[in-house]
């Protein structure tokens, strides 16, 4: 089933994002985490790439839909040629998987600047374009950010690149983490000002610890409302911190569900504590449905 589609219903999505294993050692955690958040019912999960292991985003997204009957994502990059990255659309289209979200990728290190595999696929709007143009019938998500993204020179640049995602043909955006509501609210209000009409889905991390957060900073760019960080700052380790980082990510999804928003999607880094107990919170206010 298209994502679109059920980001258009009243009813808001809950979803959660899982980073494909970069290795044999990781796959025992990313399973657990898989089974344990299937039995919380979310509506979607998506599956990130990574080049070298590129095979078990699509393995781990076929075996989500089959085994545990959940609708199933997978992250495609710029990181293939076309040709390449069309057989892989072909093998996808041939095990039912409905969605792509459609990313230009990470550069390989901190600092370097990203080069393309095919120059022919260079952005994210690149990968959408050829997503559409060959006929695949594919749901098409996208990626956006609620603050100005490090590479980015501006917020208006980072604006104008998501609604050309759109014009290419991205069916929902999905945003950057934030910490701060008023960044998604004035970046909705801004794109249907602007005529884009796509559901936005915020996009929310429970913080883990003070070093993941700097690493989440400083590739997403995103910042940390002053009062939060100052609880951050006199916590005393890193499960007061995570503690904290729950109770805000508790009160974000409560505001934005309030605001109506299509849905929540959760990056978990493949942890399924903080999300459940998110989970728990939302649906004990009876914000979420059980």
């Amino acid at each position: 089933m298209r994502i679109a589609d059920m980001l258009a219903r009243s009813k808001p999505t809950v979803s959660f994002e899982f980073m494909a294993p970069r290795d044999e050692s990781e796959v025992d955690v990313l399973e657990h985490t898989v089974a344990t958040l299937a039995g919380h019912a979310p509506d979607w999960v998506s599956v990130t790439y990574r080049v070298r292991t590129g095979d078990k985003t699509l393995e781990l997204v076929t075996r989500i839909k089959r085994h545990y009957h959940i609708e199933a994502m997978a992250h495609l990059t710029c990181a293939n040629t076309a040709d390449r990255t069309r057989q892989i659309l072909n093998w996808m289209e041939r095990e039912g998987v409905a969605n792509v979200l459609a990313l230009r990728g990470d550069s390989p290190a901190s600092g370097e600047p990203f080069t393309p595999a095919d120059p022919l696929l260079a952005h994210g709007s690149d990968l959408i374009g050829l997503v559409k143009r060959s006929g695949y019938r594919f749901g098409i998500g996208a990626a956006c950010s609620a603050e100005k993204h490090p590479e980015s020179p501006d917020l208006e640049h980072e604006f104008r690149y998501m609604r050309f995602k759109v014009e290419q043909g991205a069916d929902f955006l999905i945003t950057q983490l934030f910490f701060d509501n008023r960044f998604y609210f004035d970046l909705v209000a801004r794109a249907r000002a602007a005529g884009i009409k796509v559901p936005i889905v915020p996009g929310l991390m429970p913080i883990p610890s003070r070093r993941s957060l700097g690493v989440m900073m400083s590739m997403s760019g995103a910042s940390v409302p002053s009062s939060l960080q100052a609880a951050i700052d006199e916590a005393a380790d890193d499960d007061a911190v995570r503690a904290l980082g729950v109770r805000h990510c508790i009160a974000q999804c409560a505001e934005l569900l309030e605001a109506g928003v299509p849905g929540l999607h959760f990056y978990t880094f493949n942890r399924a504590r903080a999300p459940i107990e998110i989970l728990g919170a939302l649906r004990g206010q009876q914000l979420l449905a059980s």
